[in-house]
């Protein structure tokens, strides 16, 4: 008897030290530099449509959090970021940092975080244009920093170095840490005037969980940043003027699972003049997906089809009405010759790029109510 209780015992202490393990087992990330993106990588991020929809998850802190935004991440554009070598960019003089390209064009003024007019007298002639702006980093294995811009300023480059780098990321990352740094850096346009940033960084490492967005699901540290930034313009031969200071508010996950360098999501919360900071943009770390085509014109009777998109690039879609069911589709290249033929189409047809080479195409579609011809141009 003796023997079966002390059987019951250990098997009953096993099973509750195993749920413990299930439940207590998830453990906070330690993330290093491997975290941070690298010269070559080209992810590709999603901007949220709605922003400030998400506003939400800004206060789900703390561990062992579970951010399930895989059906509130909505978005209908998105971009690949591409990092490269300064040598790849017009900035080449800054060797030994890698970058992105942040905007094609922008005006000095936004760079400021100013509205578009001024009532300074003697600044507004100041609001010039800017290109191909860059910001450039340096990483180690102690820290991710931004050391230095990119900015094309009256059709030349002009390659803006900090004087004191941006530390965004300090390695280690562990949950709970907390890290207070500064940044600066100055612009100077000769016989106009000087633009000089001063800034301070404080970062708090609030949380960490299970990320869950259209992209996949990942374990993360969440990072909070708070940036004050304060920027002063001299113009020549005349005192300095200082603009108000401003607040940005970064909120990223990371993840320390291979090859998935960079944030997986940002938010950006930023303040305009005197007014608090409001979520201004939400990016994610997404894939390649093929936009939806547009709906067919409504067609109130049977007797006609519409082939959409067209051109079209391997997917056809057959919008008919839903009586005129389609039976054969039938495809005749430019000289004339009958080149694919497909039955019970249904509503659409797939992979016409493995099946079809690039050109025109004249399609014969047999559905219950008749025979319809159209031509559509696929594309490679």
């Amino acid at each position: 008897m003796l023997n079966l209780r002390l059987w019951a015992f250990c098997f009953g202490l096993g099973a509750f030290l195993g749920l413990s393990h299930d439940i207590l087992g998830q453990t906070a990330p330690i993330l290093g530099r491997s975290c941070a993106p690298l010269a070559g990588d080209t992810p590709r991020y999603a901007r949220m449509t709605n922003p400030s929809a998400l506003s939400f998850v800004l206060s789900q802190n703390g561990a062992s959090r579970t951010w399930d935004l895989a059906n509130a991440l909505v978005s209908n554009e998105s971009e690949v970021v591409r990092y490269v070598n300064a040598t790849q960019t017009p900035y080449f003089l800054l060797f030994g940092n890698y970058g992105r390209k942040t905007a094609d064009s922008s005006s000095l003024f936004e760079f400021l975080g100013l509205p578009p007019q001024l009532p300074i007298p003697g600044l507004d002639s100041l609001n010039l244009p800017l290109t191909n702006l860059y910001d450039f980093y340096n990483l180690n294995n102690n820290r991710w920093a931004k050391t230095a811009q990119g900015i094309g300023l009256l059709g030349l480059p002009l390659p803006v170095f900090y004087s004191d780098p941006d530390e965004m990321l300090s390695f280690p990352l562990q949950f709970g840490d907390r890290d207070t740094s500064t940044f600066a850096f100055s612009i100077n346009i000769p016989t106009i005037a000087e633009i000089r940033r001063q800034g301070q960084r404080f970062s708090v490492v609030d949380a960490w969980g299970t990320l869950r967005t259209p992209y996949g699901q990942f374990p993360c540290l969440r990072v909070r940043s708070r940036l004050t930034i304060t920027d002063s313009i001299l113009l020549a031969g005349s005192a300095p003027v200082g603009l108000p200071t401003r607040t940005e508010i970064e909120t990223s996950w990371y993840t320390n699972e291979t090859n998935q360098r960079g944030p997986l999501l940002r938010i950006l919360e930023r303040s305009i003049l005197f007014f608090p900071p409001t979520i201004q943009e939400v990016w994610y770390r997404d894939r390649y997906r093929a936009p939806l085509p547009p709906p067919p014109p409504p067609l109130t009777d049977p007797g006609n089809v519409v082939l959409y998109p067209n051109p079209c690039r391997g997917v056809l879609n057959l919008g008919l009405h839903p009586l005129d069911a389609c039976d054969r589709v039938r495809f005749w290249n430019a000289s004339g010759q009958e080149v694919l033929v497909v039955e019970q189409p249904g509503t659409r047809i797939e992979g016409l790029e493995y099946r079809l080479a690039a050109g025109f195409y004249r399609v014969e579609v047999t559905a219950a109510y008749g025979v319809y011809s159209k031509k559509i141009l696929l594309l490679p």
